[in-house]
């Protein structure tokens, strides 16, 4: 019926009118009125109705409104022909595509930020830094106590050479000599060279005192060789821990600390296993590869972030360093804390960090004492002479257990107890484990002193011959638990930010002076007073640590480091006549 309505229009209604003029510039028309479109049109003309019946049947059959529609108007291409787009204008729908496609495109970018943020971020080239730079612990530990079962056959002549009991004092001592020289060294040189290249020195110089021993023959060139072994050592016991105490993260901090102690006893313990059943050359090989192992490994870590900003042009690096060091972290959290670094560094430099600055103050001359005074409890517990000489003192017992299992033994416990240290040290407190360390070293260094007061009265003490191992190993143990690592730990905690770096280097020099003084002394006062006066002078001596810690060591646990220094310097009215105690 539609059809036969619209039969009637004349087919010129349908003709394709020709093109439109260009349109013209214009402000929109609300008017109604004459003048341009609103919105562009479409190519065709409306077509004349006589009424909405024939509207409907033009639909139907497929044609197409004219220009004057409102609703509906197909866009043609610009050679006039017919859009295949029916649904009016799509201006507007493309801007809404666009729109829809760009949030579509933040949303998926936050997502991922989030998923970024989210993601753990991975330790492991942390702790492969960490554990390659201790690798330098490790030489040290070998350098230290090659003497112990070296120095038995030397006196032997086993060697090719043969040398005094005197000249022997002088080989097991001179490497704490060194070491006391080693700290001065690295003062002058981690700033300039940084912590990465001063740890590679270090491990250049203990690989030559390795080449001097095993190929030049003679005394002095021993003697040459020990003292660039020991200065090595104590290259190694500063740059090591500055290094990783600027490279870990806040929450690893104390683990990654505890290593250098763990390696270090690997290094005693090579040396204690190997060296009683090896030649003096295999063992020294063996002792040689612990340097170059550490070199070829270190060299591959980057220098720690603090290292290279002091540098000029070293911000980048820097970021790569972080980068690297943290895993996969996000951007935003490394720019802030690279800002963060960058920031402290800025402080530093705008404080004075002499030597004299150590002298300047009250409460600065008083942290030299306490960090001094602590490193010297130390070193009078007998630790160097055990270290250093625990195969002659095992033979001086006499016992049927051969010295070098005796030695291996005390190695084999000083590991497990350098490893079981960090658990207890969560567990209690700070000054209880110092408490038990001096009176476990007091127990065990009188115990030893009256085993051989007793074999020099001429008793028979076949029936305790198990007495002196079990004596050391508690005496390890007990050390390992208290007087072994925290001394360091309170030297961080009592100095200032910067100071630190003057007062490590003045403690770690006054220490291994005190050890070479122990170590040399010790085969010269044991023939004149006896050993086992020796060992009651360090149960003494352990003592008066133990007494120490508890009225004039300061309570640190607990405090922040500014409320250390405002007690150390006076500022609280309470500590300003005794010192905080347990």
């Amino acid at each position: 019926m539609y059809v036969s309505l619209c039969r009637g229009i004349p087919e010129s209604s349908f003709r394709k009118p020709p093109k439109p003029l260009p349109q013209q510039t214009h402000r929109l028309n609300l008017t109604g009125g004459g003048g341009p479109p609103r919105r562009k049109t479409s190519g065709y003309t409306r077509p004349q109705f006589a009424g909405p019946m024939e509207l409907e049947t033009l639909m139907e059959e497929g044609a197409s409104p004219g220009p004057g529609s409102r609703e509906g108007d197909a866009p043609t291409a610009d050679d006039g022909t017919r859009a295949s787009l029916s649904n009016g204008d799509k201006a507007p729908h493309r801007h809404l595509q666009e729109q829809q496609r760009q949030e579509q495109q933040l949303d998926s970018a936050a997502a991922a930020m989030k998923s970024n943020s989210e993601r753990p971020r991975s330790s492991l080239n942390l702790y492969l830094a960490a554990c390659t730079a201790n690798m330098g612990a490790l030489a040290a530990g070998c350098a230290l106590t090659w003497s112990s079962p070296t120095l038995v056959k030397l006196l032997d002549g086993d060697t090719g050479m043969k040398i005094t009991k005197d000249e022997s004092s002088w080989v097991g001592s001179l490497v704490t000599l060194g070491a006391a020289i080693g700290p001065i060294l690295a003062g002058v040189v981690l700033d300039r060279l940084g912590r990465k290249s001063t740890i590679l020195l270090s491990m250049i110089l203990s690989a030559i005192s390795w080449i001097i021993i095993g190929s030049v023959p003679g005394l002095m060139a021993l003697y040459v060789a020990r003292v660039l072994a020991g200065i090595a050592v104590g290259v190694i016991f500063t740059a090591v821990p500055m290094y990783i105490a600027e490279i870990a993260e806040m929450r690893l901090r104390s683990s990654l600390g505890t290593l250098m102690q763990f390696f270090l006893v690997v290094g005693f313990l090579i040396e204690y296993i190997v060296g009683p059943y090896s030649s003096y050359l295999t063992l020294v090989i063996v002792s040689l590869a612990t340097p170059v192992l550490c070199f070829g490994m270190f060299i591959w870590m980057p220098d720690s972030p603090q290292s290279l900003l002091i540098r000029p042009g070293g911000e980048q690096k820097a970021m790569e360093s972080l980068r690297w060091l943290r895993g996969n972290p996000q951007e935003t959290a490394l720019i802030k804390e690279l800002e963060e670094i960058k920031k402290s560094i800025d402080e530093a430099k705008k404080e004075k960090s002499g030597f004299a600055e150590l002298f300047a103050n009250r409460g600065n001359i008083k942290a030299v004492i306490i960090s001094c005074a602590m490193v010297a409890w130390q070193q009078f517990s007998g630790i160097n002479v055990v270290l250093l000489y625990s195969e002659p003192i095992f033979l001086k017992t006499g016992v049927q257990l051969s010295a070098s299992v005796s030695t291996i033994i005390v190695g084999t416990v000083m590991l497990i107890a350098a490893g079981v240290t960090p658990s207890l040290a969560k567990i209690t407190t700070m000054r209880t484990l110092l408490y038990i360390s001096a009176i476990g070293m007091a127990i065990t260094d009188g115990t030893l002193g009256l085993f051989f007061y007793l074999q020099e009265s001429g008793r028979d003490v076949s029936s305790i011959g198990w007495l002196p191992v079990t004596s050391l190993v508690l005496f390890i143990i007990t050390y390992c638990l208290g007087f072994g690592p925290l001394p360091w730990a309170i030297m961080g905690e009592i100095f200032p930010t910067n100071l630190k770096s003057v007062a490590s280097a003045l403690t770690a020099s006054f220490c291994w002076i005190l050890g070479f003084i122990l170590t040399k002394l010790f085969g010269a006062v044991s023939d004149a007073i006896g050993i086992y006066s020796v060992f009651w002078i360090f149960a003494v001596c352990c003592i008066f640590a133990l007494l120490f810690t508890a009225f004039l060591l300061p309570q640190t646990e607990g405090k922040t480091l500014q409320e250390i220094q405002d007690m150390l310097h006076g500022r609280n009215k309470s500590s300003n006549h005794k010192m905080t105690r347990a």
